[in-house]
């Protein structure tokens, strides 16, 4: 079941520039992001992006290292969030996509069939 959704765009130019600065991607990114990261401001782009949207879709903000957003075996983008963030059980799905100057993210909080009726704190 779909407890929460969120989503959010970012303009690529914006986080090129944003880039300029050496510590950006450490402050936005973990140090696993960091290792798989493409470099480019398209790949940081998409990755704020997630990081916004699962926020969203939790309905509370959360801190830039809160969120990991890596890539499985197949490139599809996963997202992991800090023990704690989470009840048991439950999980977040993650999509991110580009186009020209914008990427964008949507991701869903998904609950366990067993807790489908039961809120979240």
């Amino acid at each position: 079941m779909i407890a929460g959704l969120g989503i959010d765009l970012v303009s690529v130019d914006r986080i090129r520039r944003a880039m300029a600065n050496p510590k950006f991607a450490e402050r936005i990114l973990t140090s696993r992001e960091r290792s798989a990261c493409e470099g480019t401001a398209e790949h940081l782009a998409g990755r704020w992006a997630a990081k916004e949207a699962v926020a969203k879709c939790l309905g509370r903000p959360l801190r830039w290292h809160d969120v990991e957003i890596l890539s499985d075996s197949n490139g599809a983008p996963k997202a992991w969030v800090r023990e704690g963030v989470l009840p048991e059980g439950w999980s977040i799905l993650v999509s991110i996509t580009h186009e020209r100057t914008i990427a964008a993210a949507v991701a869903a909080l998904v609950a366990p069939s067993h807790a489908a009726s039961e809120p979240m704190e």
